[in-house]
């Protein structure tokens, strides 16, 4: 029995110790620039970030590229007699730069990155017109999705609500969006009529938009002049999973809509972006920053440099919504003309707040 014993405890050592973790030797190679942009007529949103991709097995945060000189580059004149207007950058922060002037739409730009002997360029963009929307609307959405517990296996949920849909114009000038969305879900909690004397808590938490880019535009070989029933986001009509406690009730949304006119250019590089996100979870998750823009080293053709000039004419709309309880419930949509700076959350007793909306 003891010599059984022994030939096991050898045997399993032996197994032990040919382990080995393979760890395939990869070429170290020089990080390779990656730019980061977003220039737009709202001077808040305008910045630069420059940055250098890491090794496969650095696990550091990004190298962050301090000193550089970069300029937005406004092109006038003809073709063959062009002029340059130089809109200088500041740093802010280490490899983060902004600009203290805006683009003007219909103007054509230019953004020029140098750093010792190289200069980056990008393609020269023309600043798309402000975007508008057309119409904002809501239609019935019973949406689904799976809730796990530590109880069992995956079950299925069905969240009646709203689809938020927009329509917006197509022209020859503007044939491309983006959207990005806030929303700010405002509650309240009463003390009973026959309890203490005490005052109304009056509070509001936020939503953002997180996931892949939201893009709209004219679809390939279409002549049409319109985007139409454009899904923005769901609202449901059960706020269990957003307010604390049920002494609290809902008092609707806002809605901050945030639109972006586009080139066809950048679409395409967000289109891109997408396909990288939704790409995650693979066995080998494409890197963000493998997803090459419209940015060339004009000094050495053969050195490769990641990102976008992404250049952007913005546009804010606010609306409020009340849902109601159901599908039948009276629902109120109104746009709103104020835009007063609303934090991420916070609770006020006694008053409301000044950004409060009622119905």
């Amino acid at each position: 029995m003891q010599r059984r014993l022994l030939f096991l405890v050898l045997m399993v050592t032996l197994f032990v110790s040919c382990e080995d973790i393979y760890k395939p030797d990869l070429e170290i190679v020089p990080g390779i620039i990656v730019v980061e942009s977003h220039v737009t007529n709202d001077l808040n949103q305008n910045y630069v970030i420059l940055s250098k991709t890491n090794d496969f097995y650095n696990t550091s945060p990004q190298e962050n590229i301090s000193g550089a000189k970069i300029e937005l580059v406004q092109f006038t004149g003809f073709a063959y007699y062009p002029f340059e207007i130089i809109y200088n950058s500041t740093e802010v922060s280490p490899g983060h730069y902004i600009f203290k002037d805006t683009p003007v739409p219909g103007n054509n730009y230019r953004l020029r990155i140098t750093m010792g002997n190289d200069v980056y360029e990008s393609n020269l963009e023309q600043m798309p017109p402000l975007p508008t929307i057309d119409s904002l609307y809501t239609r019935f959405k019973l949406e689904s999705s799976y809730r796990t517990d530590s109880y069992g296996p995956p079950t299925l949920v069905k969240s009646p609500g709203q689809e938020i849909y927009i329509d917006a114009p197509i022209t020859p000038s503007l044939q491309y969006y983006r959207f990005n969305w806030r929303t700010v879900l405002q509650w309240t909690n009463i003390p009973p009529s026959n309890g203490p004397s005490v005052p109304s808590f009056w509070g509001w938490l936020s939503r953002y938009q997180d996931g892949e880019f939201n893009l709209a535009g004219i679809k390939q070989f279409s002549t049409s002049n319109l985007v139409t029933k454009h899904p923005v986001l769901s609202l449901p009509y059960n706020l269990h999973d957003y307010l604390e406690t049920d002494k609290q009730t809902g008092c609707g949304w806002i809605l901050i809509l945030d639109q972006y006119g586009i080139s066809k250019d950048s679409h395409n590089f967000y289109e891109n972006l997408n396909k990288q996100l939704s790409a995650e979870g693979n066995l080998f998750d494409p890197l963000l920053t493998q997803v090459f823009g419209n940015m060339r080293c004009k000094s050495d053709s053969s050195k490769i440099v990641f990102g976008n000039f992404n250049l952007n004419s913005y546009k804010q709309y606010r609306y409020f919504l009340y849902l109601g309880t159901n599908e039948k419930s009276k629902m109120i949509l109104r746009k709103l003309n104020r835009y007063p700076d609303i934090p991420f959350r916070g609770v006020v007793q006694g008053i409301q707040p000044s950004f409060w909306e009622t119905y």
